[in-house]
């Protein structure tokens, strides 16, 4: 098996770290898409935005520029995912744990568009 360094656009199980104290942020194990690797940093990091699950929450459909929606299957998820771009952080890559695949580059390039635009 080959593996290879995380690519904007792949999506992996990773180990969001606990806080302390508690917050709204996503912990555990979880999905999330490669958002962009920094090529100068110190460290070997990924900017990532945690999923959840998609159960037709009314927060994620009040703000679809903040909470993009991935069907089952994109990137290899097993369930309809909503994408937090509102939870958008950097991780060390060996929090990633397993690979699920990759987003079609146009699904990808709209997560991307939307998560730019925040910064405007």
């Amino acid at each position: 098996m080959t593996t290879r360094a995380p690519r904007p656009g792949d999506v992996f199980i990773a180990s969001f770290p606990e806080h302390d104290p508690r917050g709204h942020e996503q912990e555990g194990l979880r999905p999330a898409v490669v958002l962009a690797v920094p090529s100068r940093s110190r460290f070997p990091v990924l900017l990532v935005a945690p999923l959840t699950t998609d159960r037709g929450q009314e927060w994620a459909s009040a703000a679809p520029g903040l909470y993009p929606r991935l069907p089952k299957g994109a990137g290899g998820l097993p369930a309809d995912s909503i994408v937090l771009l509102d939870q958008t952080r950097s991780i060390d890559a060996v929090r990633v744990r397993r690979m699920l695949g990759t987003l079609e580059k146009t699904i990808f390039k709209s997560i991307l568009a939307k998560w730019l635009s925040l910064f405007r």
